[in-house]
């Protein structure tokens, strides 16, 4: 063979026909032509292939319309594109193309020509590469792109890094002065560093103008990243986060976010500077069920402080969440072993308050349910005894409380507290005469605090707030004098003080139950029958009364020695509990009722089932070993649903077996004798909670549901009047919710019962897609009857410009604004005019 041959076979063809011309040693092939070598394949409607040259010209033929069709198609491994006209050398392996489209990744190239080197041509270039000149660079996919970037020379190296040279911005084919003198664009596959483009451009009057979102992003290893960025204005105003995403599969997966903002502040009547500084730490970890069965660790963290997320973002969910809570644990079960342990860390804030409660760490172990005195080799029935079963918790916690501007404080860390608490109980459950179930328990508590609670009443006699002149006059009247007294409590002051102390609980029950169930049936009609369930609970339950240094005394007359007022020295520490001054020997009652109809349905003839009232449950007691006031209120509480789940309604009455006058709750049945009532009104609270979607809208009035035939035919000859899915009246409205809440309170008052509403209000969320490139998104629009204003509306406009977008967001309650006009997400998103408007440039809006 010819040292100048190829080192493989050539195929051509064509579907229409070819011509061999041996005098020019050239073939040509018309009509869906093609060529192969190796790896690399040319089609085309025209191929001409030079034999003595090794060249092969593909172009595209007009057909009887004019227009141009069966264009090349170049392939060769992963490379491939699109062009007008094209010339390869096999032998060089290099070619010339005119007026190619080429895909990189997002990017498309437009160039007007192009020279492509194949890798290993020469001993320099092992990549694949282009040579443009005169391309466009744009991710619009348009056949004439509606932007781009219009650059004198490109190199492109695929799969990695596209290299121009000097440029400016296209749009609509108009050039614009926007000028780069070079630029790179990395196209790789993979993740690599890179710089992140600012997010926002912004023009605040309180900041000045700045840059939201600039910064870099690596990646650290193949299963995490890092994108560190920052928020620059020029009134000094800054702001940096760091963002970091973690997965390993079958391991774990999960986010770290820290963010830190400094705004600076000119008052506009001293023009002096104020800072407002917050930081923000969220964080979750979600560990693979599959990587560990015995032990997990996971959770979320969302710490901030001086309302960082309300004070960098202006939506609906940023301005109107005002708690933030954090639960993050480490559990550990034992195989084959009854207890278990768990570590973990819990936080809580109120953004309005500004209290911040921190738990950390805390630790519990818990021993399941054990039976001790159960045989192991024993067969048949247990003994009662046997039944009996033990469980213990135990907890040990550390809590910081603070506002979320002094959490760091050497003053907020030196009140943190400590303790520990456990818990122990033993009970067996037996059943008497088949139907009564018995259950008697012994419980156990003991609290461990290792600093408690301190009050101190103190008296300024000058104070007239607490103290005033009293006069005193002698017994027959002729002379008197004044001395002072008070007249409240004084000041408080209330300190933690370091010590041990045990808070020690003990209780004793048991506790019959029951259920009794009676049905009404009916044969015809539309109601077919009733059932009632009744489930009666009746025990006796026995606490001893809290000893006396669970309490502190204190006087709070400076005339009388003897007038103390005893306070709990346990009150709002780490551990909730509460010392009983009287015995408490409760016959506790309750009763259950549960209620359901089954009705009969003429659309598909069967008997369905219906629950009237999800539980309706009376409960009190009796103590014995008080010596007034034994009966305690009866309470009432109940709830139910109406309108297929829409609405839950949920009451809860209270009422009293004494008297009441001025205020004043009466020692004795009185009450009973005196108006010859059994009971006497205290309080009534109504909720009714609603929420709804379009759907359930049309599933209200559609009483029978589509079969999956006529949804698909779209046959349902009952509903014809009623909007179905795939409708755009049904599609306009899919993604809407409403949520209505409503509460309605009524207190016993001398003389006449007092009734407000507590709440009123209506909120809707949801987008709306007007036409196939305009959208209305609301992402939080309600009313407040109760207080006559909107509630937080957060409107917004979306515009679809194929590979633009337009946006438009309001928040009329802060007078805050966002406008967007850019390319779509991509490479080429730094493309973009927003601006804002914060919640700091509002004043006087």
């Amino acid at each position: 063979m010819s040292p100048d041959s190829l080192d493989a076979k050539v195929e051509y063809g064509s579907l229409d026909s070819n011509y061999l011309d041996n005098d020019a040693h050239k073939v040509y092939l018309f009509g869906k032509a093609y060529v192969r070598y190796k790896e690399l394949s040319i089609k085309a409607d025209y191929i001409v292939v030079d034999l003595d040259s090794s060249i092969a010209t593909a172009e595209g033929r007009l057909d009887s319309l004019g227009q141009l069709t069966g264009k090349p198609e170049f392939n060769m491994g992963t490379e491939n594109f699109t062009a007008e006209k094209m010339r390869y050398n096999f032998k060089t392996r290099k070619g010339f193309i005119s007026n190619v489209l080429t895909k990189e990744n997002d990017l498309f190239i437009h160039g007007e020509v192009t020279k492509f080197v194949a890798g290993g041509a020469d001993s320099l270039h092992q990549d694949d590469i282009l040579y443009n000149e005169g391309a466009l660079i744009t991710t619009c996919t348009a056949e004439h792109p509606h932007y781009g970037i219009r650059a004198s020379k490109i190199k492109t190296i695929p799969d990695k890094l596209a290299v121009i040279g000097a440029s400016h911005l296209e749009i609509f084919g108009v050039p614009t002065p926007l000028w780069l003198p070079f630029g790179f664009y990395p196209i790789s596959n993979t993740r690599h560093a890179g710089l992140i483009f600012p997010k926002d451009y912004e023009r605040s009057p309180t900041w000045g103008f700045g840059l939201r979102g600039l910064g870099y992003y690596f990646p650290i290893k193949d299963w995490a990243d890092v994108q560190l960025t920052g928020d620059i204005y020029f009134n000094g105003s800054w702001g940096v986060n760091f963002n970091s995403n973690y997965v390993k599969k079958y391991k774990f997966r999960g986010n770290i976010d820290l963010g830190y903002s400094n705004r600076l502040t000119e008052a506009s009547d001293t023009y002096l500077n104020t800072k407002s500084k917050s930081f923000s730490i969220r964080l979750t970890h979600n560990q693979d069920p599959k990587s560990n069965p015995y032990q997990t660790i996971g959770g979320s963290i969302n710490v901030q402080t001086n309302d960082y997320q309300s004070l960098n973002h202006n939506d609906a969910q940023s301005a109107l969440t005002n708690t933030y809570s954090s639960n993050f644990n480490y559990s550990r079960i034992f195989p084959n072993k009854p207890y278990s342990l768990t570590a973990s860390f819990n936080h809580s804030q109120n953004t309005r308050s500004h209290i911040v409660t921190i738990n950390a760490p805390d630790l519990n172990f818990r021993l399941n349910r054990i039976y001790p005195f159960k045989s192991k080799k024993k067969a048949g029935p247990d003994q009662w005894y046997e039944k009996i079963a033990f469980q213990y918790s135990g907890s040990g916690r550390s809590q910081i409380i603070g506002t979320d501007t002094s959490l760091f404080d050497s003053k907020t860390w030196a009140n943190a507290q400590w303790g520990a608490q456990h818990r122990a109980s033993a009970n067996v459950n037996f059943n008497v005469l088949k139907y009564f179930n018995f259950t008697p328990s012994v419980d156990y508590g003991e609290t461990w605090f290792f600093k408690t609670r301190d009050r101190m009443f103190r008296f300024d006699p000058n104070d007239v707030k607490f103290v005033k002149p009293d006069t005193i006059y002698t017994p027959d009247s002729t002379s008197f004098f004044i001395r002072p007294d008070t007249i409240s409590y004084g000041k408080n002051d209330d300190t933690l003080t370091s010590g041990f102390k045990a808070f020690r609980t003990i209780s004793a029950s048991i506790n019959m139950n029951t259920s009794l169930f009676g049905t009404l049936q009916f044969s015809k009609g539309w109601l077919r029958g009733i059932r009632h369930v009744i489930k009666p609970n009746i025990g006796f339950s026995y606490t001893p009364k809290s000893p006396d240094s669970s309490y502190q005394f204190q006087q709070f007359s400076v005339l009388y020695p003897d007038s103390v007022k005893r306070f709990s020295r346990f009150d709002n520490l780490l551990y909730s509990v509460s010392p009983t001054s009287i015995e408490q020997a409760n016959i506790n009652y309750s009763i259950t009722n549960l209620f359901e109809a089954k009705y009969f349905s003429k659309k598909d003839s069967t008997e369905k089932k219906l629950k009237l009232f999800d539980n309706i449950n009376m409960s009190g007691s009796y103590n014995m070993a008080a010596k007034i006031n034994k009966w305690s209120p009866l309470n009432i509480s109940g709830n139910t649903r109406f309108f297929k789940g829409i609405t839950t309604a949920t009451v809860g009455a209270t009422y009293s077996f004494y008297g009441r006058s001025d205020n004043v709750h009466l020692d004795t049945l009185t009450y009973l004798k005196t108006n010859h009532k059994l009971l006497r009104f205290e309080s009534l609270r109504l909720r009714f909670s609603s929420h709804i979607t379009f759907q359930q809208v049309l599933d209200l009035f559609n009483p029978k549901k589509e079969t999956q035939s006529q949804t698909q035919t779209g046959s349902n000859p009952g509903n014809k009047k009623l909007p179905k899915k795939g409708d755009k009246f049904f599609d306009l409205l899919s993604s809407f919710s409403i949520n209505h809440e409503l509460g309605i309170s009524r207190f016993w008052m001398p003389g006449r019962d007092s009734t407000s509403i507590t709440t009123n209000s209506v909120n809707m969320v949801g987008s709306m897609q007007i036409t196939p490139n305009w959208s209305v998104n609301f992402g939080n629009i309600g009313y407040d009857f109760k207080s006559k204003q909107l509630t937080y509306p957060d409107i917004g406009l979306a515009r679809d410009l194929h590979c633009w977008q337009l946006s438009f967001s309001f928040q009329p309650t802060r007078g805050t604004y966002s406008f967007h006009l850019g390319v779509k997400p991509g490479p080429f998103d730094f493309l973009k005019f927003p601006y804002n408007r914060g919640n700091y440039d509002t004043f006087g809006f």
